[in-house]
C-alpha cells in the first residue's frame, strides 16, 4: 500500500505569469522528464551551492565578472586591431628588408665566385686572362679617379700682366705623398 501512496502524490498549485510559465515549460524540457523534477533539481542546486539571487555579494560579484569579461573581450579587439593596423606594416618593411639583404649576399657571393674564376684563369701564366684583364681595368679607374680629383684642384689663375696658368690648390703632405705612391709604382 505504500508504494501507491508514493506513486500518487499530491500536487498544489502555484500561480505564476504565463510567460513566465511558458519559459520554465521550455526550460523544463530541456532538463528533466517532470517540472516537478526540474524544479527540485534547480533548489537542490541553489541550496548545495549556496547561491540566493537576493545575496548582494554574490551579485556584486556576478557583475564584476561580467564587466571584467567586457574589458577582455575589449582588448582582445584592441590587440586584433593593433596587430592589423600597425604591426602588419612593420613585419612587411621587416620582411622586405631581409630580403634585401638575402639579395645583397646573393650578389656579393656570386661577385666572389667570379673573381675567384678570373684569378684561377690568372694563375694560367700563358697569355693575359680575363682576370689579368679585369684587374688592369679596375686599377687604371682608381688611377683615373686619383688624376681627376687632382685637375678639380687645379685653378685657373690670370694675372695682370703675363700668361694665364694654372694653380694646383693641395696641401703639400698631399703632394708628398703623391710623389711617393708614384715612385713606388715604378
Amino acid at each position: 500500500m505504500e508504494l501507491k501512496k508514493k506513486k500518487k502524490s499530491d500536487f498544489s498549485a502555484i500561480s505564476i505569469n504565463r510567460i513566465t510559465a511558458g519559459r520554465y515549460r521550455e526550460f523544463s524540457k530541456k532538463i528533466s522528464k517532470s517540472h516537478t523534477l526540474t524544479l527540485e533539481l534547480m533548489m537542490d542546486f541553489f541550496e548545495g551551492a549556496n547561491i540566493s539571487p537576493k545575496n548582494k555579494y554574490l551579485m556584486n560579484h556576478m557583475g564584476f565578472e561580467h564587466r571584467l569579461n567586457k574589458r577582455f573581450d575589449y582588448i582582445e579587439e584592441l590587440l586584433r586591431r593593433m596587430e592589423k593596423e600597425q604591426l602588419r606594416p612593420t613585419h612587411d618593411k621587416l620582411k622586405k628588408f631581409f630580403e634585401y639583404a638575402e639579395n645583397e649576399e646573393r650578389d656579393r657571393k656570386e661577385s666572389l665566385e667570379f673573381e675567384k674564376r678570373m684569378f684561377e684563369q690568372s694563375l694560367k701564366k700563358d697569355r693575359i686572362t680575363q682576370y689579368d684583364n679585369y684587374m688592369l681595368k679596375e686599377n687604371w679607374k682608381k688611377e683615373r679617379n686619383k688624376v681627376l680629383k687632382l685637375l678639380n684642384k687645379a685653378k685657373l689663375e690670370k694675372p695682370r700682366f703675363g700668361k694665364a696658368y694654372f694653380k694646383l690648390d693641395i696641401e703639400q703632405s698631399d703632394l708628398e705623398s703623391l710623389k711617393e705612391t708614384l715612385n713606388k709604382k715604378l
